[in-house]
């Protein structure tokens, strides 16, 4: 006969469990960094919206963005430079420069964040600097008690 395994109970302490202390930690992560992914490509659209880009021009934008940085929707949150790279491709010189003054508006609306970056002595520079700042506030410290 097949050997059963042990009831939760009937573990040791440290073996953990289907509930172990570290899985939930990651999970909420999880959770944090995908509702951080979302807010952030709702301020994306917003800030394409704000451009005059159509649903259906986005759309061609991120096909665009697939073939040639092989970038995909999901990963604009981790690869912001190749997401900025290739909209240069797209829109030219000017036209990032336009987008990326509306997705950092735009970011510092739906974070609240506005006030706090005029009192900072450090701002981001660009668009890829203040994703990492942002991501860093949102999801990574509230990981810590």
């Amino acid at each position: 006969m097949d050997e059963v395994s042990p009831i939760a109970k009937d573990r040791e302490p440290n073996e953990g469990g289907l509930y172990h202390a570290n899985q939930v930690a990651a999970f909420e992560y999880s959770e944090r960094q995908a509702s951080f992914a979302a807010r952030i490509m709702n301020c994306v659209s917003r800030a394409f919206d704000a451009i005059g880009a159509s649903s259906q021009t986005q759309e061609i934008v991120f096909w665009k963005l697939h073939e040639t940085q092989n970038l995909e929707r999901k990963e604009v949150i981790d690869r912001p430079a190749e997401f900025i790279e290739g909209l240069k491709a797209v829109y030219g010189e000017a036209g990032v420069v336009v987008f990326e003054y509306m997705v950092t508006r735009e970011i510092k609306r739906e974070f609240g964040i506005t006030a706090v970056f005029e009192k900072e002595p450090v701002k981001a520079k660009n668009l890829v600097e203040l994703l990492r700042l942002v991501s860093h506030s949102a999801v990574d410290s509230q990981s810590k008690p």
